[in-house]
């Protein structure tokens, strides 16, 4: 799942409509709602409705800067998931 976390809500909202829309042909908002683009809390409840849906492992791909995602991610976003 292509990712990218940030605590500013305008970062996500560029990243989707500069980034990944383009690249994917599709509109922002539609991706809005399937990947985890955005803020923290954006995340984990979007990973959490995969998880209620029956998804148990999701791979994420960080659109840029892996190492600050991978960090953040682990810091903002893995400890609010509730456990399988």
């Amino acid at each position: 799942m292509w990712t990218w976390v940030s605590r500013d809500l305008s970062e996500g909202d560029r990243v989707l409509a500069d980034t990944l829309a383009p690249v994917l042909r599709r509109d922002p908002e539609d991706l809005r709602v399937q990947v985890c683009v955005g803020p923290p809390d954006h995340c984990v409840e979007l990973l959490s409705r995969y998880a209620e849906a029956g998804c148990q492992r999701v791979y994420l791909w960080p659109l840029g800067d892996e190492p600050r995602q991978l960090e953040l991610i682990a810091d903002a976003v893995a400890p609010k998931l509730a456990p399988l």
